[in-house]
């Protein structure tokens, strides 16, 4: 195959003696080069698609998170909530247990202070003491009635 060997070397003496051919392939080149340059920018843009892609991951996981963190917290304000309403309640509850003590307090201390006078004014009035001591503790069993109601 000798023909093809001239083949190449006239397809050099081509390119170095006419000015056409020698454009010709200096547009081949500019065209190659103009490829590797586009390849090169579409290999940049994916690598940038691919960190976007990545960075949107990112972004939903740290979302998600968040939203978990969100409802955890909604938890943690509803089991407040309730301790306030219960507290509320309780004080409540406590008011009036101190108001009926208070009553009692002042009852027992007038009651006492009547059966001091009544023993030590009128030693002959055994049933009025006794009628007092009666009355005393009938009340003291309401009032215990109605706070002990009043806990339920």
């Amino acid at each position: 195959m000798p023909g093809g060997g001239n083949r190449g070397s006239s397809a050099l003496v081509d390119i170095g003696g006419e000015g056409g051919s020698s454009s010709s392939a200096g547009q081949q080149l500019q065209h190659q080069l103009e490829q590797e340059e586009e390849l090169r920018a579409i290999k940049e843009r994916e690598s940038q698609i691919r960190q976007l892609e990545a960075d949107i991951g990112d972004v939903n996981q740290i979302f998600k998170d968040l939203a978990t963190m969100v409802h955890e917290q909604g938890e943690v304000i509803d089991s407040i909530e309730a301790n306030v309403e219960t507290a509320q309640v309780n004080v409540s509850q406590g008011n009036v247990q101190l108001a009926s003590a208070r009553l009692c307090q002042v009852l027992y201390l007038e009651l006492c202070q009547v059966l001091y006078l009544e023993l030590y004014q009128n030693k002959g009035c055994r049933k009025k003491v006794i009628l007092a001591i009666i009355l005393a503790v009938i009340v003291s069993i309401i009032i215990g009635l109605i706070v002990w109601s009043s806990k339920k």
